[in-house]
């Protein structure tokens, strides 16, 4: 049987281009899939400990984390770039409540009010394309242990205002080491 014009011994071998090609891109999409994951869900956020917590349905396509955290706490203002670290001091006080969102520097209520509504309007511009009647995106606060929960309240009672219906609060169980969230 001959496979080819090649002769004797030739043997075929397969060009191996495209499967790297498509192996790296698959690597480079999970890398940029892990980083933005991490961005969501951020190591500054210590979370309270609850007993009545039971895991994050994983179902949800749409999902807004907002962080709240004291900005007087060291560790926080530790690990900002100098720049942001400038222009942040300038908006908040040690006792003011720092609200940070994947992507953007940290914010203030009335900032979050003005990027709740944009969001809350794109969302709704993707459900009616989608022929949804209503916003299906779900708001995630987790608030930092230290963080005063009526500022975290006062953000939920935003949310509503601006139309967002589906909200989760995130905190650790109490009965594990490391606590599951």
């Amino acid at each position: 049987m001959s496979h080819g014009g090649g002769g004797e011994g030739a043997a075929a071998e397969p060009n191996l281009t495209p499967l790297l090609d498509v192996v790296l891109q698959l690597l480079m999409f999970f890398m940029m899939c892990v980083n933005f994951v991490s961005e969501q869900v951020n190591e500054d956020i210590k979370l309270p400990r609850s007993q009545a917590v039971k895991p994050m349905d994983k179902s949800d396509p749409d999902v807004l984390f907002v962080n709240v955290k004291p900005f007087a706490l060291q560790d926080f203002q530790d690990r900002l770039p100098a720049d942001v670290l400038a222009r942040v001091r300038e908006k908040f006080r040690d006792g003011d409540e720092c609200i940070l969102v994947s992507g953007k520097e940290p914010m203030r209520q009335q900032e979050l009010r003005v990027w709740l509504k944009q969001e809350y309007d794109d969302a709704k511009l993707a459900a009616e394309k989608r022929g949804d009647k209503e916003v299906k995106t779900a708001i995630v606060i987790r608030g930092h242990r230290e963080a005063d929960y009526g500022k975290v309240w006062d953000i939920l009672d935003m949310c509503k205002n601006v139309g967002f219906r589906r909200f989760m609060l995130r905190a650790l169980t109490k009965n594990t080491p490391g606590g599951a969230t």
